[in-house]
């Protein structure tokens, strides 16, 4: 072997370290990381220069982000005539179970057990030979089973009157329509005086508007409540007031006739002994005054700025 042999081998050596060396250094480049790594993945951090190779698509929201689905109060009607100005509406809709019959609409509480509000259509047609329900009031086929059932007896030495909101008489063009108005859900514990005075006399004058002056009604009634409400029976909730809103229109007329010359009846009557002499139309008031006490919006269809002058309104028109 010649002597520059040793000199050769340290040369070849450290040339052959520095090949090494700069290979590590081109492994560690930044982008070499991200291209083999991905962004933030490896100790958790990106390096300072960071940009992905590729765009990922936006991903979709997870379902529990998504808006909550809306409540039974603002589901489809499926053409109710009953609802035909619209489904009222909370803004916390915390418990109303939506029913549509062929006779009415209700939103129903089942923490109350008794209706949010009751809703339907009156005209002359509704009027017919069928005589009124003998026996007693019933459940309601129509809740769910896993509620309480509302029952005849709940009302049993009570003190409180069994009150409809759409009337018997109301409803005789068929037995069947007339059961319907004997339902609990349709339903509200009032007093004697209320149910037999004045909330019977405008139901009597409602009666003379659709079949004597030939008008198309739209109502929704219900009552208003305390926070913490008196019961009856198996917690049957009873109304400290009852109200009732009347849009009055001329036989086959409906929303798209509706403007702000359109009569609106609103009352709201204390549920109390002592007013059965009492005319019904010394509780009238704004429909804007009974959405404020029961927290719905009523006929939301009804187009704003109508509805504007129509809810600040007091009827003022006849009452007999």
């Amino acid at each position: 072997m010649s002597r520059s042999s040793p000199f050769l081998r340290r040369l070849r050596n450290r040339a052959i370290g520095l090949l090494v060396l700069g290979a590590g250094f081109a492994a560690c480049r930044p982008d070499r990381y991200l291209e083999t790594h991905g962004p933030g993945r490896g100790n958790g951090t990106s390096p300072p220069h960071a940009r992905p190779t590729r765009h990922d698509p936006p991903r979709e929201p997870p379902a529990d982000s998504a808006l909550p689905p809306p409540s039974a109060s603002a589901q489809d009607t499926s053409g109710s005539v009953h609802l035909a100005l619209g489904t009222p509406l909370r803004a916390t809709p915390d418990d109303d179970f939506l029913m549509i019959k062929p006779q009415y609409a209700l939103s129903y509480n089942r923490q109350r057990n008794v209706a949010n509000w009751v809703s339907w259509n009156l005209d002359a047609s509704y009027f017919g030979p069928a005589p009124r329900h003998k026996g007693k009031f019933l459940t309601d086929p129509s809740l769910p089973s896993g509620d309480y059932q509302v029952q005849d007896r709940d009302y049993a030495g009570s003190g409180f009157d069994r009150g409809h909101m759409v009337r018997s008489e109301e409803r005789t063009r068929t037995p069947e329509d007339n059961l319907a108005t004997f339902y609990l859900p349709n339903v509200l514990p009032q007093r004697h005086d209320l149910n037999a005075g004045p909330w019977l006399r405008l139901e009597d004058y409602l009666q003379e508007l659709s079949q004597k002056e030939n008008k198309e009604l739209y109502v929704t009634a219900g009552g208003l409540f305390s926070a913490r409400p008196e019961t009856i029976g198996h917690g049957v909730a009873v109304p400290e007031a009852c109200f009732k809103i009347v849009v009055v229109l001329d036989r086959g007329q409906g929303l798209a006739d509706i403007n702000e010359r359109t009569r609106v009846i609103a009352v709201i009557m204390p549920n109390l002994t002592g007013i059965l002499d009492e005319p019904w139309g010394q509780y009238r008031t704004s429909v804007s005054e009974v959405e404020k006490r029961a927290g719905y919006t009523f006929f939301p269809l009804i187009p704003a700025p109508i509805r504007r002058v129509l809810w600040g309104r007091v009827d003022s028109g006849a009452v007999h």
